[in-house]
């Protein structure tokens, strides 16, 4: 073992939060904090790892930095595929970056050039950790607004759901390697375990992290490579820290690695599985508050190695080398570490074919066989045109691939395709189906009774090899321990498969869920209904007619009656555990409530204080007479509403060169009630009160751009509002925390409905609903703009599975049909061709000819419809009705069944095209 700390790795003094190594081996990355931003920088692996490298003058140590976070950068990431480096920040933002093709300007930042390819924005607080999926489907980040984001990799910058359940920070998030479940950790004290297939919650353990506390900047939990353990920051055990072990089957917690003084921090597997000693084994780093980092292997019981005083400061990330020996570590003191192994100390690696077999025999299935053929079929091409058709959408795909591909990743990217195919455990001559030999599946019939299919399990080569007792460290307990050996058979618990009585499971093919029990084991159908109240008049209204006093309980509700009515939105409370800090730009917005008790009441204070300065004196400063309630503020506007209603509003910067410039944006203002939210968006501020009314002022004009608007018949009981924003047209969007989001109509005076995360007719469409996330937002779109989802996909667990193949389609159907027309109403024009494209494909899998063939009708005009309207538009929102009808024609190509439709519409597009696109006189 070698333990190397090259000093020239640094980001000039400043902290280095993350660290992560690219697939490759050939670089590495490091985030943190920069001269007066967030720092990202790309340095040369080799340059630290062989001292001949190091010391050439022609070979750059730094390939590159970016400094184009406005905030510290918390993590940096590589995809498994080495294409793209993600990196989130406190200026709650995600980017994605990418090796540019061009030349670079020359200097020791730029020997690579790296470029952003698309910036994620949809965190409402910093973000602190990020993670890839196993094939880069997906990316995960999480963040202080107790929220996950999982994006979708394949079309930035696009989400696919929003993971809501954690009541506290979420400080760290990891994938299953075999993409069933990713897990995530916050100070809530809880780690939660999210299923992939509906994004529902799994479980959540909570037992070895009751007596934690919110003492480590970041919980980096890691999932072992078998996929057999999570491996957890900070857990206590006995009063000591612990980094606790999660096992995959049941998630029980009676293992954990033990020995740091203070709080884990990070722990992070190796990606390779290691046999040392003729046993299967893991290798995982653990790192803590305490400055020292510990190897562990899961075959042995204590650590392979410790490293004492490895830093100045706490532990924050730690990365390991796709060959498994080299291990980076980096500390907040600015420092990054480099520790080298052989294989000798640590194993030797199960080579991709062992390693793909493994996941075959403990999974059914390899890491690289997940590939969906949404155009494949058993009909047969009745036309030529077809098949070029769809030849022509693979060739476009692959064009865009190799087009944002760097040249020198092509070569790699080919050898990783060729993977899945070296990777198969059974011979092709014994023409056996892959399926796994020890498992068993365990499925439910209607009326909730277990039934388990038996599987044939034959003998194989390597049962024939070995005896049942050579396995004392396999994988399926990889832990030391004195227990006894457990079965190798494994029950796969298969919810999405029902068997109705009389009826043979193979007919039955639904994955909208079964009926599952409650926590206190009843069926639903047996849960006590509550007490409904009776039919009659009541006791207390008979006694109030005869005369009587009315007794305690109505003297009570009357009392209560005649008080005044509780605000339908809580007023918020801010400062009350010291000061608040928000960022501003280059600058930070300091607020002290009750900084000064004078003999006239308390003073707040407010101060403008420069980020990256030896001096703490303040740049601005100004008092308030009442305590604040609510901010906003960003580097041109900051903005405060204090207890006494008032709303105060100021512009930093006004002049270009003369930052400690600040003045009053807007006189004070007497909002008609407390403020309970603001929210900035360019040079717009919308404040929403405690009465629930919705106000909108121009900053910059200096004019109010929404009078006073209510939507206080909009709230229910302990419903707050979430976001609030004004979109391009004016119009205001407002997200309450019961998942519901409204737009006001100026047109229609109401407020659309724009989405429903408990509406009952989407989540009856269950995954049919859910393939259609909402479209990205546009480039330069203000924040707020309705082009996120805003809520995720539906659960599907107290659905009737013996009807939900009669209704889910129909209801995905019509909440389609519904966020068509608010798009088009709203006169959201992206949104439209985006809910009606996705409408029409919904309608190819799943409609008939004749709704296909009413909405191709409308979009080609009216000469080929067999009842001509009297006026028809050749564009709707600005959008040509032709170009809409080509993407549906390219939805409708892929479906055989449709191959004659497909040929009528597109020969009649292709003949208005040869005149001139002339419809009618149109």
């Amino acid at each position: 073992m070698k333990l190397l700390k090259p000093s020239w790795v640094n980001h000039d003094d400043k902290p280095i939060f993350s660290v992560d190594i690219h697939p490759t081996g050939k670089r590495f990355a490091t985030g943190g904090q920069g001269g007066d931003s967030g720092r990202v920088v790309v340095w040369n692996l080799n340059s630290v790892l062989y001292e001949s490298v190091e010391v050439d003058p022609n070979v750059p140590r730094m390939l590159c930095q970016m400094d184009n976070h406005l905030a510290c950068v918390n993590c940096v990431r590589w995809s498994n595929g080495g294409r793209y480096l993600a990196s989130g920040g406190d200026d709650r933002l995600v980017m994605v970056w990418g090796l540019s093709v061009a030349a670079g300007t020359s200097g020791k930042h730029k020997a690579e050039t790296w470029r952003c390819l698309s910036t994620l924005r949809g965190h409402a607080g910093d973000v602190l950790d990020l993670a890839w999926s196993p094939l880069d489907k997906w990316l995960a980040s999480c963040s202080v607004d107790n929220t996950i984001i999982i994006w979708n990799a394949e079309k930035f910058p696009e989400m696919v759901c929003v993971l809501s359940g954690h009541t506290g920070l979420v400080k760290g998030v990891a994938w299953d390697p075999v993409g069933k479940y990713i897990a995530s950790q916050s100070d809530d004290k809880s780690l939660r375990v999210w299923k992939t297939a509906d994004w529902a919650q799994e479980t959540v353990i909570t037992e070895p992290f009751e007596e934690c506390g919110g003492t480590t900047h970041v919980l980096r939990l890691s999932w072992s490579p078998d996929g057999q353990y999570v491996l957890s920051a900070h857990a206590m055990n006995g009063g000591g820290p612990t980094a606790q072990v999660v096992e995959r089957d049941g998630w029980r917690c009676d293992k954990d690695f033990v020995g740091h003084r203070k709080a884990v921090t990070c722990a992070r597997f190796n990606n390779n599985i290691f046999v040392k000693e003729g046993k299967k084994c893991c290798c995982a780093a653990v790192g803590s508050r305490d400055r020292a980092l510990s190897i562990w292997l899961t075959s042995l019981k204590r650590p392979l190695v410790v490293v004492h005083d490895l830093f100045s400061d706490s532990v924050l990330d730690l990365s390991w080398s796709s060959d498994g020996l080299n291990l980076l570590a980096c500390s907040s003191d600015g420092t990054v570490a480099c520790i080298q192994f052989t294989n000798k100390e640590i194993g030797t690696p199960l080579t991709m074919d062992e390693k793909n077999a493994f996941y075959e025999k403990i999974y059914g299935k390899c890491l690289a066989n997940e590939s969906g053929g949404d155009l494949s079929t058993n009909l047969l091409v009745e036309c030529p045109e077809i098949l070029l058709a769809r030849e022509k959408q693979e060739a476009k795909k692959e064009a865009i691939k190799e087009d944002s591909m760097p040249k020198s990743e092509k070569s790699q990217t080919a050898k990783s395709a060729l993977a899945p195919l070296l990777a198969s455990p059974v011979s092709v001559a014994s023409g056996s189906p892959l399926r796994p030999m020890d498992r068993q599946i365990e499925t439910r019939t209607s009326d909730g009774k277990r039934r388990i299919t038996p599987v044939f399990i034959p003998l194989t080569n390597a049962d024939a090899n070995e005896s049942l007792g050579s396995q004392p460290g396999g994988m399926e307990n990889c832990f030391s321990t004195s227990s006894q050996s457990k079965s190798r058979i494994r029950v796969e618990v298969r919810d999405d498969i029902v068997i109705h009585p009389n009826v043979s499971n193979h007919a039955i093919n639904t994955s909208q869920g079964s009926t599952r029990l409650n926590d206190n084991g009843l069926d639903q159908r047996l849960r006590k209904r509550t007490a409904a109240a009776l039919p009659g008049p009541r006791a207390d209204d008979v006694a109030a007619k005869r005369g009587r006093s009315p007794g305690p309980a109505a003297a009570a509700a009357v009392a209560a009656a005649a008080a005044p009515a509780p605000p339908p939105l809580p007023a918020p409370a801010l400062g009350a555990a010291g000061p608040v800090v928000r960022a501003a730009g280059s600058l930070r917005l300091q607020i002290v409530n009750k900084a000064y008790n004078t003999h006239y009441g308390t003073l707040s204070r407010l101060q403008l204080l420069p980020n990256n300065s030896v001096s703490n004196d303040p740049v601005w400063e100004t008092y308030l007479g009442s305590p604040v309630t609510c901010v906003a503020c960003d580097a041109r506007w900051a903005c405060v509403s204090c207890a006494d209603g008032l709303l105060h509003a100021w512009r930093l910067h006004h002049q270009p060169h003369d930052q400690r410039h600040v003045a009053r944006a807007l006189p004070p203002i007497a909002l008609m009630s407390q403020a309970a939210k603001l929210s900035l968006s360019g040079e717009r501020l919308a404040a929403v009160t405690t009465a629930g009314e919705l106000s909108v002022w121009d900053l910059a004009a200096g004019a109010c751009l929404l009078r006073p608007l209510s939507f206080r018949n909009l709230l229910a009981h302990k419903v707050t509002v979430t976001n609030c924003s004004l979109l391009e047209d004016g119009n205001p969007m407002i997200s309450l925390s019961n998942g519901k989001t409204y737009i006001y109509s100026k047109k229609l005076y109401a407020w659309v409905v724009w989405a429903d995360a408990g509406d009952p007719v989407w989540r009856a469409g269950g995954p049919l609903a859910a393939r259609h996330p909402r479209p990205p937002p546009a480039a330069g779109a203000a924040p707020g703009t309705p082009l996120h989802p805003a809520f995720t996909a539906p659960r599907r667990d107290r659905a009737l599975p013996s009807r939900t193949s009669t209704y889910s389609a129909e209801c995905a159907r019509s909440w389609l049909e519904a966020q068509a027309a608010a798009s088009l109403h709203l006169r959201l024009p992206r949104d439209y061709r985006h809910w009606l494209t996705s409408l029409f494909a919904h309608l190819v899998s799943h409609g008939s000819e004749d709704q296909l063939r009413s909405i191709l009708d409308d979009m080609l005009g009216p000469s080929h419809c067999t009842s001509t309207p009297k006026k028809w538009q050749s564009t709707i929102l600005g959008i040509k009705k032709h170009d809409i009808l080509e993407e549906m024609l390219a939805l409708l190509v892929r479906q055989l069944r449709w191959q004659r439709m497909y040929s009528e519409y597109s020969e009649q597009l292709n003949d208005i095209k040869q005149t001139n696109g002339v419809v009618n006189g149109h």
